[in-house]
């Protein structure tokens, strides 16, 4: 079989209710067969994947999974939709929304996954009320890194610290393919309670713009900009801080701003004709347990979806200053599905009004 790496009937019942559990027999799955083949990004997001949900939902069900890493899910998935080699792939709500209505992959019915009573409803990401694009696992937010050298956490307790004249230059954006995910209708949401007043959040990005340094083309590039002290703050994700921070980095610290910050939440979806489906349909359940949930927190510090998870709110305090509680309270998950509507005409408009002088 080959695996592509183009471009970052399972029977419920009594097998379903054991899946909602964080520990479940072999038994459960002796009528299933197959493999898990997930298609995710590479390097060390893939190894965390592996290590949190994969190794952990082999040793539970004995139904090999394994990883094809690809520098886009999306594109992938997409690329292979005519004869699919996946069965289970990492999406954004952003994503999984994307691919649904390009008609990539299965909607989820609600009743077939038991588990689901166990995520909130705000992280659910319904297609309707019996169906939802995914499994949700776990979320992120977007709010501001600042470098530790250079400012202070009260420096940027605000968003609109990002248009203060003191940081004129030292400022890092991202591109409007980006913005108009996540800074626009943040943004929007922000200043008029509603996602979908864009003009408003068209102008706060440009703001930002105007007080810019530099569009970033790569976190990686970002994460240089931010640690030398060539800009000394950014809207930037959480994860990433987390992450540099395990790695006992102390260059970078970020903050959740008063007005709050853009929830960013991810899903593992199921591609339409996919091999072996009963066993997709089975990890699909699984992933939506605490355990794996737990374990990815501790590797990567994705927060979990699923309200049983038990988290270590000093650990996720001494990464982010903040609790899981203080993070939901203040996180905003907007509607996805208007976002994907609204973006590639987005996109166009900031482009053309960014180059304008």
């Amino acid at each position: 079989m080959r695996i592509s790496t183009t471009r970052r009937g399972f029977i419920w019942g009594a097998a379903s209710s054991a899946l909602a559990a964080p520990f479940v027999s072999r038994k459960a799955f002796a009528q299933t067969s197959g493999e898990v083949i997930q298609c995710n990004f590479g390097g060390g997001v893939a190894e965390a994947f592996q290590k949190s949900y994969g190794d952990l939902f082999t040793a539970t069900t004995g139904i090999p999974f394994k990883i094809v890493e690809v520098p886009s899910t999306e594109t992938a998935l997409i690329s292979n939709a005519s004869s699919q080699v996946y069965n289970s792939s990492f999406h954004s709500f952003s994503g999984a929304m994307n691919l649904y209505k390009k008609g990539i992959t299965e909607p989820l019915a609600i009743a077939d996954y038991p588990v689901l009573q166990d995520i909130p409803e705000n992280l659910l990401p319904r297609i309707d009320d019996k169906h939802v694009a995914g499994m949700p696992i776990n979320f992120v937010y977007y709010g501001i890194a600042y470098n530790t050298d250079l400012a202070e956490a009260e420096d940027f307790r605000s968003w609109q610290s990002l248009v203060d004249p003191k940081w004129k230059g030292q400022i890092s954006v991202t591109r409007p393919v980006y913005a108009s995910l996540y800074d626009v209708p943040w943004y929007s949401k922000m200043l008029t309670e509603d996602q979908s007043q864009l003009d408003a959040g068209i102008k706060q990005y440009k703001a930002v713009v105007d007080n810019a340094l530099t569009a970033y083309t790569s976190m990686a590039q970002n994460q240089q900009l931010l640690e030398r002290g060539d800009a000394v703050a950014s809207a930037y994700y959480s994860d990433r801080i987390w992450d540099l921070k395990a790695k006992g980095g102390t260059k970078l610290d970020m903050t959740l701003p008063e007005e709050g910050a853009l929830m960013i939440p991810y899903v593992f979806v199921i591609p339409k004709n996919a091999p072996h489906p009963e066993a997709a349909r089975a990890f699909a359940a699984f992933a939506g347990s605490p355990e794996p949930q737990q374990r990815d927190l501790e590797l990567q510090g994705n927060l979990p979806s699923n309200r049983n998870a038990a988290v270590d709110n000093e650990l996720i305090k001494s990464r982010l200053g903040v609790t899981r509680e203080e993070i939901i309270a203040k996180t905003f998950n907007p509607d996805w599905l208007k976002i994907q509507e609204q973006r590639e005409a987005l996109i166009k408009r900031l482009e053309a009004e960014i180059s304008q002088p």
